[in-house]
């Protein structure tokens, strides 16, 4: 396997990883602490290398305030999901991203309604179907259908994300975009943490989560992605859900039931039906 490779799947690693322990760590209101952990060592890793990141800020003020926003919805309903939804659901509907960005042209009429596509979707909805079957107590799961509602959310905000730089005319995005990114999406989340302050304890894990698994992977991602194409870099991204659902059940002791395991199956494929297809339609990674 060559180097980019390596790193792309080191990166579904690192945040699958961080995805699982999210689930048990981070609340809605302390999501911002990851990403400002995540942010420090792309600070630090772009100074090494000679970058300035508080020139590139000045000259894209606008656009980083924009992303710091997005990121810290992004965050906040990401982290929600996996905390009351089922985890290898939740995290297959966060990588659904660029089926959003589909669903948004078909709307528009940028693009035909053609099979493929509407394979899907259909996938999509069994999948979320399944996860909210009823119980044999007759009762529906409202909280993995929430779980999965806020998951879509995070995914909204990933797709507007990308729409947001791909409409940057801007140089190529970096580490010090990255970090920028994360920098002003824990800044935007602070708030938050007025709501439901967390302990010292939690507080330095989730910095830490952010630090030494979010942070290098945004860094593991943008090197990957100089040498592979989006839709290589997106298929193999779908290794995040696996690598989540194994070391979340390794950390709870507990394996996913099998309609959490089919949806999440389900999602995945749709996901990868669309990464296969989607530089033929053009759409952004």
């Amino acid at each position: 396997m060559s180097g980019p490779l390596l790193r792309m799947v080191a990166v579904t690693c690192l945040w699958g990883t961080s995805s699982a322990l999210l689930a048990t760590l981070a609340a809605p209101t302390t999501a911002g602490l990851v990403a400002l952990g995540g942010a420090v060592p792309l600070l630090v890793s772009a100074r090494l290398r000679g970058l300035h990141p508080w020139a590139t800020l000045a000259a894209h003020p606008a656009l980083y305030f924009r992303l710091g926003g997005l990121e810290a919805a992004n965050l906040a309903l990401y982290v929600a999901a996996l905390r009351i939804g089922p985890l290898p659901v939740v995290v297959a509907l966060h990588l659904t991203a660029p089926m959003l960005i589909i669903t948004a042209a078909l709307v528009r009429r940028r693009r035909a309604p053609t099979l493929p596509v509407l394979l899907e979707l259909l996938l999509v909805a069994a999948a979320i179907g399944l996860v909210a079957w009823p119980h044999a107590s007759g009762d529906p799961q409202i909280a993995a259908v929430t779980g999965c509602v806020l998951a879509l959310g995070s995914a909204a905000c990933v797709a507007l994300l990308v729409s947001v730089i791909a409409r940057h005319s801007g140089p190529d995005h970096t580490i010090t975009s990255a970090a920028l990114q994360l920098l002003f999406g824990g800044i935007a989340s602070s708030p938050l943490l007025l709501l439901d302050p967390p302990s010292g304890r939690v507080a330095v894990e989730l910095a830490a989560v952010g630090a030494t698994l979010l942070g290098p992977g945004f860094a593991l991602y943008w090197q990957a992605l100089r040498q592979l194409s989006a839709a290589t870099a997106s298929v193999i991204g779908l290794n995040e859900a696996v690598v989540a659902t194994l070391v979340g059940a390794v950390a709870t002791r507990s394996l996913p039931t099998a309609a959490t395991a089919a949806a999440g199956l389900l999602i995945l494929i749709a996901a990868g039906l669309e990464q296969r297809s989607a530089p033929r339609h053009r759409v952004p990674p």
